[in-house]
């Protein structure tokens, strides 16, 4: 295997495991990780008209009162730890992500006319502002 070979698939490993750890990262996040009283429980569950809440695997097991505490403590406990891997992550992995996603760019730019880089800037740019707005926390913030 050649040497860019290798260094693509390495990047794209890096790339899935970054992913993956968002992924999960995201889905502890989404879950309610505090036991609610019955009350609260219902306006929870209850997602927003145009947004739908994801009900984690161990939620719909259904577990009694007892075990949902206990998993709470659980899932505390991982996401803080998953909260610190990301940490690394993104300060090992975010300046070279952000520097290939840069090279990209600029190549992309390359094949346009000056209007159509333009264009493809201000696309760039909204995207981003986008996702800052919403705060998607990881790459391209």
């Amino acid at each position: 295997m050649g040497q860019t070979s290798r260094t693509r698939l390495v990047t794209a490993l890096v790339l899935v495991a970054v992913f993956s750890s968002g992924l999960l990262l995201g889905l502890a996040a989404d879950s309610g990780l505090v036991a609610t009283p019955a009350d609260e429980a219902v306006a929870v569950a209850t997602p927003e008209p145009d947004e739908e809440r994801r009900v984690p695997m161990y939620e719909q097991v259904g577990p009694d009162p007892t075990q949902s505490v206990l998993i709470d403590s659980i899932v505390v406990e991982h996401r803080a730890r998953m909260d610190s891997l990301h940490e690394v992550f993104r300060a090992t992995y975010d300046p070279q992500y952000e520097a290939i996603v840069e090279e990209t760019r600029e190549a992309i730019k390359q094949v346009f006319t000056p209007e159509q880089a333009a264009t493809y800037d201000s696309l760039t740019e909204e995207r981003d502002r986008r996702r800052a707005e919403r705060g998607d926390g990881g790459w391209r913030r």
